[in-house]
């Protein structure tokens, strides 16, 4: 219980954070595409019309929240997961953690192909080939 307990603070206060976040990067939650970032940063470059720029703020406004909130549930789920193993819980217990962690993972990884999908659909065809090529794709 106090190795949870222990655990449990390190990761609330940060301590960890940077090894948490670089053993993430290559991940399944890491982004597979940055095309919203690109857009953005570049509206002018793709020539985005009143309506295309309103989407764009639209989206910038609403969709970050949404994936943040399903990367702090991630990571409070993989935290307890964390604790379990540390802890010896049963291994049935630790199969429970880890398959709500694939279920948010896989959550996490959709959100951005349907983020795609939606600039795929917003954009002409030429400015989302921009779009990729800024993004260096």
């Amino acid at each position: 219980m106090i190795k949870t307990t222990t655990l449990i603070l390190a990761i609330a206060t940060g301590f960890g954070a940077h090894q948490a976040q670089a053993s993430d990067m290559g991940g399944l939650s890491a982004p597979i595409m940055r095309l919203t970032k690109t857009i953005a940063q570049n509206a002018d470059a793709l020539d985005l019309n009143t309506d295309q720029r309103a989407d764009l703020k639209a989206w910038l406004d609403a969709k970050p929240a949404q994936r943040m909130a399903i990367e702090a549930e991630a990571r409070g789920t993989r935290a307890r997961l964390r604790a379990a193993i540390i802890d010896g819980a049963p291994r049935t217990d630790r199969q429970v953690l880890a398959q709500e962690l694939g279920v948010l993972e896989t959550r996490l990884v959709m959100m951005r192909s349907d983020c795609v999908d939606h600039w795929r659909a917003t954009l002409t065809e030429d400015q989302f080939a921009k779009a990729l090529e800024l993004a260096g794709y």
